[in-house]
């Protein structure tokens, strides 16, 4: 009988958002759920960070893994280089790519939370073929949780984390895309995850290096972000603000275009342990930015008791490991009182700065993560600042099918804004 409700309830949770679709095949995978019958979704799992248990998450974790090279076991030496160095690259030939696009590995200089040097790692993809007019246009991947460990890197996936979801699409339309990791993944130092601000730095910093270590690339570009991606790609546009590249042509904002404690608060009222990982990243995140934060002014003691061994050893298996506590037993009830988490809130607040370039910004109507009414909010604050913005919102998607349903106006705006046409806007009229 407890399969039966199981069953009957999860079904109602499919249809009212596309969101779990990523959730529920693992369920399915698992055994749990033989008798709920989905449409094939042979897309749907790109990106897919969860899982119902420690062990499954050690089998996924285990399944995509490439092993560490000896490029990136090799520590890189931190200095005052400038920011967007490179300090080494090399062609790789491990990854699961279409046919005809190469890729390299590069490491490169850029900036903490805490203006002090790091070394960040991503990947550079190149199209098949010569590049039209001598260069191939560049866009700039930020990418969506992938977990906060080292291997938790995007580049230390065979498949890249994101394949058909978000890279390689762009890069079968004739763009060069260098997808960085961020500083802490790939890398020794720790990730700050969901900061939006040294998130984008990594993003920013990315680029230059991507043109040293591959041959034509365009000096112009566009940066295009997913969820924790699409957060960073915000932090991009208002760091730009200040740094005001020329050749920097605009932003697109997937499913991230949201106020943060919005999001924390939506995964928390959801209530589905599988996305308790996220909350802990989160807290993660803020104690890389702020040390001084005492994980027992947040977390629970059942949250502390697994916390050490499970966020920073695995990816899948991390999330999985929370996933056996209660959401509701994850934080403790007057968590957002901490001075750190306020000052974290405070600081990663998108549209707080004013932004520096044309923004599209895409949002799912049935995102339970980066909800439509967060996001409008959002849009109403970058149109207050001045800001040209176009915002798409697809009824019926949720935070991982948006990026699919969106794919074709991504590109348009994008090759739009590389042919220098006006950008649309669909702010009120002041």
């Amino acid at each position: 009988m407890r399969l039966k409700g199981l069953k009957k309830a999860m079904s109602q949770r499919i249809a009212a958002s596309p969101d779990l679709l990523c959730v529920i095949s693992i369920l399915m995978a698992a055994g749990f759920l033989p008798g709920v019958i989905l449409a094939p979704q042979p897309l749907a799992g790109g990106a897919n960070l969860f899982a119902l248990s420690r062990q499954a998450g050690e089998e996924i974790d285990a399944a995509r893994a490439l092993s560490l090279t000896q490029f990136c076991a090799t520590e890189a030496p931190k200095t005052e280089t400038a920011t967007g160095a490179l300090v080494r690259s090399e062609t790789a030939t491990d990854y699961v790519l279409p046919p005809g696009i190469t890729a390299a590995r590069i490491l490169y200089h850029t900036r903490t939370a805490n203006n002090v040097d790091a070394i960040a790692s991503a990947v550079v993809l190149a199209p098949y073929g010569q590049p039209p007019a001598g260069e191939w246009p560049l866009l700039t991947w930020s990418h969506g949780t992938s977990g906060v460990a080292r291997e938790c890197a995007p580049s230390r996936v065979k498949l890249l984390f994101y394949h058909w979801e978000g890279l390689y699409e762009y890069v079968l339309m004739g763009y060069a895309v260098v997808a960085t990791d961020y500083a802490g993944l790939g890398t020794p130092d720790r990730h700050a995850y969901l900061d939006m601000l040294s998130n984008g730095m990594d993003v920013i910093h990315s680029a230059p290096a991507a043109r040293v270590a591959v041959p034509h690339l365009s000096k112009m570009w566009v940066v295009v972000g997913h969820s924790q991606g699409g957060l960073s790609s915000l932090g991009v546009a208002q760091l730009e603000g200040t740094i005001q590249d020329p050749d920097f042509l605009g932003t697109v904002a997937i499913a991230g275009a949201s106020d943060l404690e919005d999001g924390l608060d939506s995964v928390l009222r959801a209530r589905m342990p599988v996305l308790n990982g996220l909350v802990a990243f989160w807290v993660y995140g803020v104690q890389t930015v702020y040390p001084e934060l005492d994980l027992k002014d947040v977390l629970t003691a059942k949250a502390i008791a697994i916390y050490n061994a499970s966020v920073a050893d695995g990816c899948s298996a991390a999330s999985g490991a929370f996933a056996a506590i209660p959401t509701e037993e994850v934080l403790l009830p007057d968590w957002k009182k901490n001075k750190y988490i306020q000052q974290f809130l405070a600081r990663d607040q998108p549209g707080k700065l004013p932004a520096y370039g044309p923004l599209l910004l895409v949002g799912g109507g049935d995102d339970i993560l980066f909800t439509d009414a967060a996001s409008r909010k959002i849009f109403q604050c970058f149109c207050s600042a001045r800001a040209r913005v176009q915002r798409n919102v697809y009824p019926g998607l949720g935070h991982d099918p948006v990026v699919y349903g969106s794919l074709r106006d991504q590109l348009n705006w994008i090759a739009a804004r590389f042919a220098g046409e006006p950008a649309p806007s669909n702010c009120p009229a002041p």
